[in-house]
């Protein structure tokens, strides 16, 4: 099978591609031959390189002056800029290109419907739905489906799909009720990479307690104080102020939390300077000196934070998956997590951490307390929270899509 795999962009350094990398690089042991498609700024031409033994092929984002023209027509309807780049780029790609049985293709929008739109040359697509494509809450300034010219072609997008995988079975529950056939949708998880787990020969015990030194020292925090930490980048969304709002229950209930929010800073529209907003709430609630915003850390210190933190704590509002949540499993870190965040699924089942209701710090709150108050029921969710992160290798989810893959093709 040769799949090509398209992307809104693509780095093999950065963070976030490293998961996508390791599928293919997981795929070609099961015999798949992979590729990757991906738009690029400030790039004139197409472009092929091969980074990580895989070939990678960038299309430009912006053009020549007629698409530029077009992209700024497309604008105000549709909330993306390189949208008639994204059409022409792949149409032309296909009528050229080596023949690909499939199209792993992240986004329904917008790389989906642009690829809906390239043309009778375009193979079979499978759709990932990675959560923002389809999701809509206005009131937190996220998601595409809160535009309605995203939610009129999704329908579009579903029927052109020869199968879609949501990354949850929150999202895949939302892309039916968006216009997606059942028998279409399946429901298969992000992987985590394979620096998110403990290094292989080292004891979790020693991981955990290094990492919880070095948080000690890096921050100046007192090592018999509990330690919470959010890893996220800071975006309403994220639904961090409730993490903050929290803190007065723990005090209540006798604990003594140090809370360290850890992630790159964003401004919205309605928010603004979101971790001025979460600073501001920390001194309206009293609890400024219990609450430490880091800013942004290197990918490979993420396993620090995640394993020297006694919980993690992911309160989104909504969110498709969340991958933090897997990851602080693999480090022994018990999570506490709302129902709205996809990953919670998983989490309920191996009974790996606390699942709560959104928008409430009074439940965040309780649910850390309950982890905390008895050293029996910390341990045992920290194990089968080790126990549940292995389902989430590369390899693994690598092995799900593929399988998931030849039995799309087959039934086609």
């Amino acid at each position: 099978m040769r799949i090509l795999y398209i992307l809104p962009r693509y780095d093999s350094a950065a963070m976030g591609n490293r998961i996508h990398t390791e599928v293919i690089q997981a795929w070609r042991e099961l015999g798949i031959e992979a590729e990757v498609l991906s738009l690029a700024t400030n790039q004139r031409r197409p472009t092929r390189v091969i980074e990580d033994g895989i070939v990678v092929h960038r299309l430009p984002s912006s053009g020549l002056l007629p698409v530029k023209v077009a992209n700024r027509a497309l604008a105000p309807i549709f909330p993306y800029p390189y949208l008639a780049s994204a059409i022409v780029g792949l149409r032309r790609f296909f009528a050229t290109a080596p023949a690909f049985d499939l199209c792993h293709i992240e986004t329904a929008f917008p790389l989906g419907f642009a690829a809906a739109l390239a043309g009778h040359q375009t193979p079979p697509l499978a759709v990932t739905l990675p959560g923002a494509d389809v999701m809509a809450e206005p009131e937190y300034d996220y998601g595409y489906a809160r535009f309605r010219a995203v939610r009129a072609v999704l329908p579009y997008v579903f029927r052109r799909a020869l199968v879609i995988r949501a990354d949850s079975p929150q999202i895949r529950e939302l892309a039916i009720g968006r216009g997606a056939s059942p028998a279409k949708v399946t429901a298969i998880p992000y992987n985590i990479t394979a620096d998110s787990f403990p290094p292989a020969g080292e004891a979790l015990a020693d991981v955990r307690a290094r990492s919880r030194a070095m948080l000690v020292a890096r921050y100046q925090l007192d090592p018999q104080r509990p330690i919470i930490v959010s890893l996220n980048r800071l975006h309403p969304f994220k639904g961090i102020a409730y993490l903050v709002e929290a803190v007065p229950t723990m005090r209540a209930a006798g604990l003594a939390p140090q809370v360290l929010i850890v992630g790159p800073n964003r401004s919205t529209p309605q928010f603004g300077d979101y971790g001025a907003y979460l600073r501001r709430r920390a001194a309206e609630l009293g609890v400024a000196a219990d609450v430490l915003l880091t800013g942004a850390i290197p990918h490979h210190d993420a396993l620090t934070y995640l394993a020297g933190a006694d919980v993690v704590v992911v309160p989104s509002v909504a969110e498709s998956f969340s991958r933090v949540v897997i990851e602080a499993c693999a480090a022994g870190t018990p999570p506490v997590v709302t129902s709205t965040t996809g990953a919670s699924a998983y989490v309920t089942a191996a009974q790996a951490g606390m699942v709560v209701q959104p928008r409430s710090g009074p439940a965040i709150g309780e649910a850390i307390v309950a982890l905390l108050r008895d050293r029996a029921t910390w341990e045992a969710h920290s194990t089968r929270a080790v126990a549940l992160a292995r389902q989430f290798s590369s390899q693994q989810i690598a092995a799900d899509l593929a399988a998931l893959y030849r039995a799309a093709l087959r039934g086609a």
